[in-house]
């Protein structure tokens, strides 16, 4: 990441069900960057409406002074508050936390408890960047983001929200990785594994994180650490899911892998 971001912190949130989630916070770097794309992206829209109204203005003839010139000027103003106002609210609400500009360098807005941002939450967080639009309060601003201990603006105190790094996209591009070489080895040493539902419901999350954990780092492991994890890790598999029998005659990796490509659709991200 930016110069800023080797002060990344890790926030750790406890969830309603009390499960521990960490996240890393975004740093000052990163989150000036995404700043930076969604004002782009703001002036652009802005000077593009600005240009049509003025070539309607022009080719009907109306000057700025004359009253369908003083009412386009009015709206002009009032469409530039609203547009700076509802996007940030908005593209947070609707797209999960995240703006153009977030989206760009990976970042999301998420509350304390680490569930979805919600919209009151959104505006409240809002409200604050009018406090960014003057220039000293902005470089206070910034002070405080780098000071405080999970990277938080005044806005995310004031809605009880955090903005981290969102390792999803990061995963989704291991999982395809993944899937792409597990699909090109050797067909015929794959197990003909079969799960039934019951066998499926088994399955809970630490099972999956400790499977995909595995599996998605195959390419990078030694084949001594490959073999004692896939021994460990199969054997507890294997005998929560009762297919003890199937694991004999097959290599606990092989069976580790045709596990993970059985179970990966049912696991999103």
């Amino acid at each position: 990441g930016e110069m800023n971001d080797s002060y990344n912190r890790e926030a750790t949130v406890v969830t309603p069900e009390h499960v521990r989630l960490q996240f890393r916070t975004a740093g000052l770097g990163s989150r000036t960057a995404a700043q930076l794309i969604d004002v782009l992206l703001l002036m652009l829209v802005f000077g593009a409406v600005c240009l049509l109204i003025g070539l309607a203005l022009m080719v009907m003839g109306i000057g700025v002074n004359d009253m369908p010139g003083e009412y386009a000027l009015a709206f002009i103003i009032v469409f530039s508050s609203v547009l700076s106002g509802g996007y940030f609210v908005l593209a947070e609400y609707y797209m999960n936390g995240q703006t153009v500009g977030k989206k760009q360098l990976g970042l999301r807005v998420i509350q304390e408890n680490g569930q979805p941002v919600t919209f009151l939450s959104a505006i409240i967080r809002n409200f604050f960047r009018l406090i960014d639009f003057l220039p000293w309060l902005y470089f206070l601003g910034g002070l405080w983001i780098f000071f405080h201990p999970m990277d938080k603006r005044l806005g995310d105190l004031a809605a009880g929200t955090l903005v981290v790094r969102d390792t999803r996209r990061e995963q989704l591009h291991r999982r395809r990785q993944t899937e792409k070489w597990l699909n090109q080895r050797e067909m015929a040493g794959r197990p003909n594994l079969s799960l039934t539902e019951l066998q499926r419901r088994r399955v809970e999350r630490e099972d999956w994180l400790l499977l995909s954990a595995y599996v998605e780092r195959i390419p990078s492991l030694t084949r001594i650490k490959r073999d004692v994890l896939a021994a460990e890790i199969a054997g507890r598999l294997a005998a929560k899911l009762e297919l003890e029998a199937e694991l004999r005659f097959v290599s606990a990796e092989a069976f580790l892998m045709e596990l993970y490509v059985l179970l990966a659709g049912e696991w999103t991200l």
